[in-house]
């Protein structure tokens, strides 16, 4: 994970100096590009700039195609200062991001907003429809993989600003209350036409714009706004004025550039009619909440209201009249969470198996007991705004196991029968309608969010808010993890709460930050790290080698990507075990045998002078991974030595700390 971008500021020396087209044309202020110019001109790097682009995997035609695309977007004063706040604030941005300074802030900004809304890949196909909306021969039309090379730098760019709350504060108006919203994008070609007119208001060749859609709207919005410095208006299909930066509610606003109005229906084309008027097909709601490269992010959410803002009506029940209940049964939870680890009633062991126990999360002493109750009101200020769920809690937590168990089981029955999901109220009344979110399965899903976060880990300044769509995902997974609440031989401790963790710590926090999860496994048991949407995310085994596992059990986030030897990576795998394996002759032999029954007494009882030496290589064919495993040696026995992945020893320190 490499940091800060360096020698930022000097975009301009960049552009002199390390390209240099003779034939500068071309690149016409009007909306236009003369493709014929270009074919005749040339265009020299120098060789330290092609080592750049190679190690980026972008080819230079790329970097000067993209300059045709972005000398028609002129930035906002306000837009230009927010991007350099955001590069000067990261110190884990990508070196190689500086080939993005060869096209500019503009390509920088419009890259940065479309992978915090959309996947890498969809951003890529939007720059690459963007491009072929201004005519380019097709020999000179790069290969989406070279569209995605230069997406690839500019994501996590702006994940620790305030463009995704921004974002999210726009997509918020036109999202149903408690509604379920995961949702894929709107076209490629749909949004790359639009945000070509928003280039042209932009540049001043056109007055204004007039838009309808949904979500997709609502990032055209967010950029035209907190980018391009656009006066932005947003309407309900009724024609209400619900945002207008200066907060003013008159009918009309003649000085608004950029005029939109939600309309969630889907139209199968795109409809031109006066004023420029140009329709956004939504999106299609996506079931399968496993389609992760599809899934608008919608945004981040701040901590201090993520619970509302994301599950609308019924978590305000939980917080509001029922805050009694919530907090018994988080209060309970906790007590229960602390009984799985310690039994020290023994009333666990009967109900569920050590294998089960073994797979439950990460132990921290955050995530049982008191610590889950302090952590759960300090990330999620809503559940400390009500005394009267503060209070219940704190009765709850400290009940012997069997009275929480008791009370968190009859609270589940008291939400079930106020629950307005289709599950719990297969009757009820059409007109009343059902809620997308079940209560019984919000409880232990802001269980899961606290004892997740309890070992995920970020840098002080660089703390990134949580999506949406990643605490919506959160929910769903929860609702597969935990069963049917309804069925008659449910039991919501053993069946609920203790169920087996949902996913692997690696994988969910990819899917809380980045909004999904990469596309090849990152959650698997043997990846140690996985960098995509802008982010990476690291098991901490990686970094640092300690026998305590609330150390070693932790995952860190933080925006940027994998370097390596100047390349570019985005995953690192534990090695193969016929490559980890000790050769014939070779080992390590104790000198003696000590019993540790705590993990503070390993290093004592250790044989002196163990050397751990990380070693990585590259994963043959694949061009995108590394493999990395610790080999462990001691002078006392030169030429000898044994091997242990990063992935593995986080499993064990897991396991161990589940004995505890």
């Amino acid at each position: 994970m490499e940091s800060s971008r360096a020698n930022s500021g000097q975009s301009a020396p960049l552009l002199s100096q390390d390209l240099q087209p003779s034939t500068a044309v071309g690149f016409q202020q009007q909306g236009t590009v003369d493709w014929t110019r270009i074919m005749s001109g040339s265009v020299t790097f120098s060789v330290d700039v092609l080592s750049r682009l190679s190690k980026a995997g972008v080819e230079a035609f790329t970097i000067y195609a993209a300059r045709a695309i972005f000398s028609n977007v002129k930035l906002g004063p306000s837009g230009e200062l927010r991007l350099h706040r955001a590069l000067d604030k990261l110190s884990a941005f990508p070196s190689f991001g500086k080939a993005l300074w060869f096209v500019g802030l503009n390509c920088l900004g419009i890259c940065a907003c479309l992978t915090e809304g959309y996947s890498t890949i969809v951003a890529a196909k939007v720059i690459r429809e963007l491009f072929l909306l201004y005519g380019p021969p097709a020999e000179l039309t790069p290969a989406l993989r070279q569209w995605i090379a230069l997406v690839e730098p500019s994501g996590g760019l702006l994940a620790s600003s305030e463009f995704g709350l921004v974002l999210h504060g726009l997509t918020k108006l036109c999202l149903g209350d408690g509604q379920r919203k995961l949702q894929g994008s709107g076209s490629p070609e749909d949004i790359a036409l639009v945000l070509k007119q928003v280039f042209e208001v932009s540049a001043g060749r056109l007055d204004r714009l007039f838009l309808s859609g949904g979500m997709d709207c609502a990032w055209i919005a967010a950029v035209a706004h907190w980018l391009l410095d656009l006066r932005v208006e947003v309407q309900d299909q009724d024609g209400t004025i619900i945002y207008r930066p200066d907060g003013t509610q008159n009918r009309y606003s003649p000085e608004a550039q950029v005029i939109i109005t939600y309309h969630l229906g889907h139209s199968s084309e795109i409809l031109q009619v006066d004023r420029r008027h140009y329709v956004i097909p939504s999106g299609k709601a996506l079931f399968n909440h496993l389609q992760n490269q599809e899934i608008i992010s919608y945004g981040r959410v701040p901590w201090e209201s993520c619970l509302i803002d994301t599950f609308g009506s019924p978590m305000r029940l939980l917080l509001g009249s029922q805050a009694r209940t919530t907090g018994a049964c988080l209060g309970s939870a906790a007590r229960i969470f602390q009984a799985a680890i310690y039994d020290g009633e023994g009333h666990i062991t009967s109900l569920v198996s050590d294998e089960e126990r073994l797979r439950l999360s990460p132990i921290s002493e955050s995530s049982y007991g008191r610590g889950f109750c302090l952590l759960a009101r300090r990330l999620l200020p809503e559940l400390g705004q009500n005394p009267v769920l503060h209070q219940t809690m704190e009765a709850a937590v400290n009940k012997g196991y069997l009275n929480a168990a008791q009370q968190f089981s009859q609270s589940y029955v008291s939400l079930s029968q106020l629950c307005s999901c289709m599950n719990c109220r297969s009757n009820v009344d059409g007109e009343r309608g059902y809620t997308a979110f079940c209560l019984l399965t919000l409880i232990p899903t802001i269980c899961t969010l606290v004892r997740a976060m309890s070992t995920i880990c970020m840098q002080q300044d660089l703390k990134v808010q949580p999506t949406r769509s990643g605490l919506e995902s959160l929910y769903w997974n929860q609702r597969d993890a935990i069963g049917d609440p309804g069925d008659s031989y449910y039991d919501p401790v053993v069946d609920g709460l203790l169920r087996p963790w949902p996913k692997h710590t690696l994988s969910f926090a990819q899917m809380l930050f980045a909004g999904r999860q990469h596309d090849r496994g990152s959650g698997s048991g043997n990846v140690v790290a996985a960098s995509h949407s802008g982010l990476c995310f690291c098991l901490h085994t990686l970094t640092e080698i300690t026998s305590d596992p609330q150390r070693a059990c932790v995952v860190t986030v933080v925006p940027g990507r994998i370097k390596w030897n100047g390349f570019m990576y985005d995953m690192i795998r534990d090695q193969g075990e016929w490559k980890m394996s000790t050769p014939r002759q070779g080992g390590y032999n104790a000198v003696s045998m000590t019993t540790v029954t705590k993990y503070d007494d390993l290093a004592d009882s250790s044989t002196s002078g163990l050397v751990a030496e990380l070693i990585i290589d590259e994963i043959f064919p694949e061009s995108t991974s590394l493999s990395a495993f610790y080999r462990v040696s001691t002078a006392a026995f030169p030429g000898r030595h044994f091997s242990l992945g990063a992935a593995e020893i986080w499993a064990q320190l897991r396991v161990h700390s589940c004995k505890l």
